[in-house]
């Protein structure tokens, strides 16, 4: 880890109690944290963020423990902060004169700052540590664990007791990962926007060796997939991880695509052909079922005069939606188009033919 610097220790010092209630100027030395710790995300992610977008972010900001700290911020205040993080944390941000947007000149530069969180904000992270633990296969797992527990140590929240954190069960639906070393290698590579080069098995016996730019991660049906550019095709393609047989490094970097980035949505994910204007009653518990499971982003749910409800769905696979119905026990109807009703009929007829064998 790289050393503090006098400056940027003496900064840390000096923000490192927790403020009280009623101090104006420990509210405010806290506030600037939470703006500076923003900023330091935004340009992590490689948003590129100009100083309206920064202020934008500061509106939305608030802290907890019984407090709105929400204020009127003017862009003195985003100028004021960029100095502090340059000057006071050794950042090396830059702007770029062209499209008047910040960035990172040093991508593994280290935000060192106390975590000095808020209750709330202590919350959040313990609770998505535990989500990201049951979703992320190792050694990914371990790697947010650790990272967890060492905001934590500088930061202890007396609020929690360990009973309480234990009794938080959290039971994600993760994604398998065959090969753990593939896995990691594949996230670091979209972390650190560092190109591939892959072997990957199409499922017929064909293996192919290709670089490619990975710029999406997403888990889709218990499957972590990449979304990537492939040099060899000259196009974006999906990757699953799992049939990724071999992973390396290369040392050449690439800049975020947001077209590909963008185009990752719960409607595109699957290359499925789509099926348009399904409608499925519901009754019972598949009621709630529905609610939680996302097909499309316009789905709808309304109740029928029968007490039944609808189940409007304006376009969806038949692979994913026909599962869905026979999982559901009789509770979930297809009404249309016919090609729905006909698959679902089929699948409960196959299960009924191999009970009766």
């Amino acid at each position: 880890m790289k050393k503090s610097s006098p400056q940027k220790s003496a900064w840390a010092a000096k923000n490192s109690r927790k403020p009280k209630k009623n101090n104006p100027n420990a509210v405010s030395r806290n506030m600037q944290v939470f703006r500076i710790a923003r900023i330091v995300s935004l340009l992590k992610k490689n948003s590129c963020p100009t100083a309206d977008r920064i202020l934008k972010e500061y509106e939305n900001l608030s802290i907890g423990d019984g407090q709105l700290m929400r204020g009127h911020y003017s862009m003195r205040t985003v100028y004021r902060d960029i100095d502090a993080l340059r000057n006071e944390f050794g950042c090396p941000i830059k702007f770029d004169r062209r499209t008047n947007t910040y960035y990172l000149e040093d991508r593994n530069w280290d935000f060192n700052c106390p975590a000095n969180l808020s209750e709330s904000a202590m919350l959040a992270l313990i609770i998505g540590g535990r989500i990201a633990e049951d979703v992320f296969p190792d050694p990914v797992r371990g790697r947010i664990s650790r990272a967890v527990d060492e905001i934590l140590k500088s930061d202890s929240p007396e609020f929690l007791e360990k009973t309480l954190v234990n009794s938080m069960k959290v039971f994600a639906e993760g994604g398998v990962s065959e090969n753990p070393g593939v896995f990691s290698i594949v996230f670091d590579a979209w972390q650190s926007h560092r190109r591939l080069h892959i072997v990957y098995d199409h499922q017929n016996g064909i293996l192919s060796e290709r670089d490619i730019d990975p710029h999406v991660l997403f888990l889709y049906q218990h499957e972590w997939r990449i979304k990537a550019y492939c040099h060899m095709r000259k196009e974006a393609r999906t990757f699953v991880i799992n049939r990724i047989k071999n992973a390396s490094l290369l040392q050449d970097t690439f800049k975020p695509d947001h077209g590909i980035i963008d185009s990752v949505t719960l409607d595109k994910i699957v290359s499925y052909k789509k099926i348009p204007d399904v409608k499925i009653r519901l009754t019972g518990d598949a009621v709630k079922f529905a609610k939680a499971t996302q097909m499309h982003s316009k789905q709808k749910i309304k109740k029928n005069r029968d007490g039944s409800f609808l189940f409007s769905i304006p376009e969806v696979p038949a692979e994913v939606v026909v599962p869905w119905i026979l999982s559901q026990k009789g509770e979930a109807v297809p009404i249309e188009p016919p090609e729905i009703v006909e698959a679902v009929r089929k699948g409960a007829q196959a299960t009924l033919d191999s009970l009766a064998k």
